[in-house]
C-alpha cells in the first residue's frame, strides 16, 4: 500500500493505487501517451512501451544516465566504496588535520597570504563544530 493522503474534505487518497488505477488512460496534451508514458495511437492502441521507448533513447545516447527504475542491458560495475552513513558521524570525530592540511610553508612573498588562509580554514572547522554542537543541544540528538 503506497502513502496516503488526507484532503481538506477529510478523504483519504492513495496515490500510488490511483496512479496504478490509471496507467492506461490516455494523458491530456498533444504528445499522445498514456498516464504511464507508453506511446499510443489510434483507439488507445500502445504502439511502443516506455520501456522501448527509453532503451532506444540510452542507445542514441550512451552518455545519458538512466533512472533508477528503467531497466538496463548493461550490468552495473559494484561499488567498491563504502560509505559511512552521516547520522552515525560528528562533527568532533573529524580530525583537524583531515579538514585542514597543514602545508610546510616556505619562505616567500606568499608566506603571510599562506597563513591566513590556512588559518581561516580552522576557524571555519572550529565555527562548524560549535554550531554543530549547538544543533545537537537544541535537538536533543
Amino acid at each position: 500500500m503506497g502513502r496516503t493522503y488526507r484532503t481538506m474534505q477529510g478523504r483519504a487518497i492513495d496515490m500510488d493505487k490511483l496512479r496504478s488505477q490509471n496507467e492506461l488512460t490516455p494523458a491530456v496534451g498533444n504528445m499522445k501517451v498514456n498516464a504511464r508514458g507508453d506511446e499510443i495511437g489510434p483507439g488507445g492502441k500502445i504502439l511502443r512501451t516506455r520501456e522501448q521507448i527509453m532503451s532506444k533513447y540510452y542507445e542514441n545516447n550512451p552518455n545519458a544516465t538512466p533512472d533508477a527504475d528503467t531497466p538496463t542491458t548493461q550490468p552495473q560495475p559494484k561499488q567498491t566504496n563504502v560509505n559511512i552513513p552521516s547520522s552515525t558521524l560528528k562533527v568532533e570525530d573529524t580530525p583537524v588535520s583531515e579538514v585542514v592540511q597543514d602545508v610546510e610553508v616556505q619562505k616567500t612573498e606568499d608566506a603571510p597570504a599562506e597563513e591566513k588562509v590556512l588559518d581561516k580554514g580552522v576557524e571555519a572547522v572550529q565555527k562548524a563544530r560549535a554550531r554543530r554542537r549547538g544543533i545537537s543541544d537544541a535537538t536533543g540528538e
